[in-house]
């Protein structure tokens, strides 16, 4: 399970939405309420968006002032395969045997 975790200096209860920021339409799904109940941690599951660019956006309420927090994050797919960037700068430095730079 992917998941963001914010912490907060007090209990915090509001909303949050994401908004696709690269490779996707520029879209925002819908408003979710949250609530960090007693504590201060906010752990918001992110399985269900797409690979790329995502802006976390939330709001709240707190002793009568609006709050917003914004933030920007990756999701990367979980593919089992490494990443051919990676791949490629290694095996530019070790040209000899390239099938074994995966190790690094």
């Amino acid at each position: 399970m992917k998941t963001l975790q914010l912490t907060f200096e007090h209990p915090v209860k509001g909303n949050l939405r994401f908004r696709a920021l690269s490779g996707q339409t520029d879209r925002l799904l819908t408003l979710r309420p949250f609530d960090t109940g007693q504590g201060h941690l906010l752990k918001i599951e992110t399985d269900e968006l797409e690979n790329g660019r995502w802006e976390l956006i939330l709001e709240w309420e707190h002793e009568d002032r609006n709050f917003q927090h914004t933030q920007v994050f990756e999701v990367e797919g979980e593919t089992g395969l490494f990443q051919t960037s990676l791949y490629a700068d290694a095996c530019l430095y070790h040209s000899r045997h390239p099938l074994h730079c995966m190790n690094h």
